[in-house]
């Protein structure tokens, strides 16, 4: 009986991976965007409808985890995981708006590729922090190093196939190229951020396992 007057830690664990879950979705989406889906403003349109879902969560976090006394991990863990999550999130959907504005005539491959490992990476994230919510490392740090490693050899590849241009460029395809290297700068952001996320959730697993 004395137990069940103890106060209860709020669902952290399940805010943080339905956060996860629109994270996922969102790179998904992105993924279909740059394989050349002709519906990009709709697909960016539903991408900002998540996102815009995703930023409700993650202030409801930040303010249930202020008001609680009881928490499953550090708050500090649970603070980085939510703002890490966060800001992949409007990575992804800046540069999902950036592809609809800028309505690209072909979709290089490089990008396609990356954004391909990203949406893999984002799957990764949602098995080690499954695996931080039953105090379990599933020890998929590895595999998401190995892909990151991957996206910064094609994005520095695709980069140099922008810039490689003939001495007769037209307008045009200089424009296509400013376009792409600006593409692959996002693209990098966004590596950036989910690598963070990869590790503080890594680091809050070395803590409570």
């Amino acid at each position: 009986m004395f137990a069940s007057l103890l106060p209860k830690s709020a669902p952290f664990f399940q805010m943080l991976l339905d956060q996860n879950a629109m994270l996922c979705k969102i790179a998904e989406q992105l993924r279909v965007m740059l394989d050349g889906d002709p519906r990009s403003y709709e697909v960016n349109k539903s991408i900002a409808e998540i996102e815009a879902d995703a930023d409700k969560l993650h202030r409801q976090i930040s303010r249930t985890l202020y008001q609680s006394f009881i928490t499953p991990i550090d708050r500090e863990d649970i603070l980085r995981i939510n703002q890490d999550q966060e800001e992949c999130i409007d990575g992804l959907q800046m540069m999902a708006t950036r592809i609809a504005v800028y309505e690209m005539s072909r979709f290089r491959f490089p990008a396609r590729k990356v954004a391909a490992n990203i949406e893999e990476m984002a799957k990764l994230t949602t098995l080690m922090l499954q695996g931080l919510t039953k105090r379990h490392d599933v020890h998929k740090t590895r595999a998401f190093r190995m892909l990151r490693e991957e996206c910064d050899t094609i994005v520095a590849v695709g980069v140099a196939e922008c810039m490689d241009l003939p001495e007769d460029v037209k307008p045009l395809d200089l424009t296509d190229a400013l376009k792409w290297v600006q593409i692959y700068d996002r693209l990098e952001t966004v590596l950036a951020k989910l690598t963070d996320l990869a590790e503080d959730i890594e680091e809050a697993v070395l803590k409570n396992v």
